[in-house]
């Protein structure tokens, strides 16, 4: 038996004490709404890295978030970092979850169930225990080993991003590296793993609009300024149903794909079918399908009205003229958009379009961030996936929710940065019922271990 096999061999026994311990650590309900819970979360991960031998260091923000660092030093000379998070979104209403317990770890046909289970505290700890499992069996890594875990990717990383732009050399100190397994993976059905070249950025705006010092009766709606018709106008100037964001310039400086990602995407395999079935959708947008459905999904950027409020409908019907309306609007970007650049054209749009009155508040956002899939790093991850999961290494162009890799690319632009690990394509993240399945999280570990003695070698 040789050195990996005992490792897995290793990771197999001890799969009861590792999914025990992702049941404490998803106890943790560790939302933006909860900094004790999150202050448990640190804890626990810091006491876990002690435990499997790794060095581990808190890295206070002031008014903000710590980020956890740990570093294991390896054989060879290459470093591998490994980024996840540890804080998760709320849970929502309790009773659409199928236990009623989001927070407790529940088990139905080798899913596992809980929130942050695959978003992203399974990644997180599974990446701990692979390390501790070649520590175990073998003693020493064969390459160096960075970890770092932040506490609010889920409110836009501000603790981490304020860290690399105020403290960017010694930022550097933690994120130096070869390369970036960025926080998740997938996996469809019994396919093979995916990889993912790419993290989208995002950008939002919370939109505003006062007519008036207080809601009057409906009657007055023929001489008194609605705040609602104002936002829905407003809004209505944002995009047209050709399905075109209407900000100048919005789209001038993506980059279009190349002749080598159209091929990746056109081999990428998509369910439309199961989706269009399971969202109940008689047809994609502008009745897209096949690869160019693909390509919209990958290369489009979006724009999206998250939430309207106006009227107060919540507490009961009124006949009113409200004087306050408030809407949230979300893109997802792709390379080489800014989403800075986005918001002052925003607001301009808006001014120019006689909409001066809507209020923009811009919450700052990340920008996206692109790996070539032509890089030595694939090989191995195709050598090692075969050998694993005895299937074909699945290539994305890049995943499709946001994150902050360019904190990362702040201090090291070079940096390749891919996304790998336990999740499946039908995760519910975000949603009720999150999930990862039993065996996609013990192979997860097991491919994590094959990469790093091969890049070793």
């Amino acid at each position: 038996m040789n050195q990996l096999e005992k490792i897995y061999s290793y990771m197999d026994a001890h799969q009861d004490e590792y999914f025990k311990e992702l049941k404490e650590f998803i106890g943790y309900g560790s939302t933006a709404s909860c900094p004790e819970e999150r202050e448990k979360a640190r804890m626990f991960i810091e006491k876990r890295f002690q435990k499997a031998g790794i060095p581990v260091k808190r890295v206070p923000i002031s008014e903000g978030n710590a980020l956890i660092c740990g570093c294991m030093p390896g054989k060879g000379k290459r470093t591998v970092l490994l980024y996840n998070h540890y804080d998760v979104v709320e849970p929502g209403d309790p009773q659409k979850w199928t236990s009623g317990t989001p927070y407790q770890l529940t088990e139905r046909n080798g899913y596992l169930y809980g929130r942050g289970v695959s978003d992203n505290k399974g990644p997180l700890l599974s990446r701990v225990q692979a390390i501790e499992a070649i520590l175990k069996v073998r003693g020493e890594l064969p390459v160096n080993v960075h970890f770092l875990f932040e506490g609010d990717e889920e409110s836009g990383s501000p603790s981490m991003m304020r860290f690399a732009k105020t403290k960017p050399e010694e930022f550097r100190k933690y994120v130096q590296a070869d390369v970036c397994f960025w926080e998740n993976g997938r996996r469809q059905g019994n396919g093979g793993p995916w990889a993912r070249y790419g993290v989208r950025g995002n950008c939002t705006f919370i939109l505003k609009v006062r007519t008036a010092s207080h809601d009057v009766h409906g009657r007055m709606g023929a001489v008194i300024p609605s705040a609602s018709w104002r936002l829905v106008w407003a809004l209505s100037t944002l995009k047209g149903t050709d399905e075109r964001i209407r900000i100048p310039g919005f789209y001038d400086h993506i980059i279009q794909p190349t002749d080598e990602e159209m091929k990746v995407l056109d081999e990428f395999p998509y369910d439309e079918k199961e989706k269009q079935e399971k969202l109940g959708l008689e047809q994609f947008v502008l009745g897209a399908s096949g690869t160019e459905l693909k390509r919209r999904l990958y290369f489009e950027p979006t724009m999206s009205i998250c939430g309207l409020e106006a009227g107060e409908m919540y507490k009961g019907p009124r006949g009113i003229v409200p004087h306050e309306a408030t809407a949230r609007v979300s893109c997802y970007l792709v390379a080489n958009q800014d989403p800075n650049r986005i918001a002052q054209g925003m607001r301009q749009y808006l001014l120019e379009q006689g909409f001066g009155d809507v209020e923009v508040v811009y919450e700052e956002g990340t920008v996206p961030v692109k790996t070539p899939i032509q890089i030595p790093e694939t090989a191995l991850l195709e050598s090692v996936a075969l050998q694993v999961y005895g299937k074909p290494l699945v290539k994305e162009i890049t995943q499709l929710g946001g994150g902050p890799a360019i904190a990362l690319r702040w201090v090291q632009p070079d940096l390749k940065i891919i996304g790998i690990g336990p999740g499946n394509t039908n995760a519910n993240h975000h949603s009720p019922d999150e999930n990862i399945r039993k065996e996609d999280y013990l192979k997860s570990m097991k491919m994590l271990a094959a990469f790093l003695f091969t890049y070793g070698e």
